[in-house]
């Protein structure tokens, strides 16, 4: 698991140990094809690292292996509904909370992230 979270923005910036230490702190959830994961206008309340799917919009695009980052950090509600992707979703599932300390301590995932953003990933 940490080697398929390692290729994720945010997690690329951490070394194994680190991620290690967030893996055992959050929960492995599994999402079956088509489940609803967050609706339009809802606010993100848990950050998901993709391990294996994906994520999909209601148009059928891809949203990032890293989901929802924006609404998490920023309070940015969805602008559609995501739903887990024909394969399903199995994502490792991080507290707000949680995500807020690994924020603070450590910069480099928010940077890592940013710049995932930036260039489009």
């Amino acid at each position: 698991m940490i080697e398929a979270l390692q290729r994720l923005p945010g997690f690329d910036a951490l070394d194994p140990a680190t991620i290690a230490m967030i893996v055992a702190r959050s929960t492995v959830r599994r999402f079956e094809s088509g489940q609803l994961i967050l609706a339009a206008g809802d606010i993100a309340e848990t950050l998901l690292a993709c391990i294996e799917g994906a994520v999909t919009g209601a148009g059928g695009s891809a949203a990032p292996l890293l989901f929802d980052a924006p609404g998490l950090l920023f309070g940015l509600p969805a602008r559609e509904d995501y739903r887990a992707g024909p394969a399903g979703l199995t994502a490792l599932q991080i507290a707000k909370p949680h995500a807020f300390t690994i924020a603070r301590e450590f910069p480099e995932f928010i940077v890592s992230l940013i710049g995932a953003q930036e260039a489009g990933r």
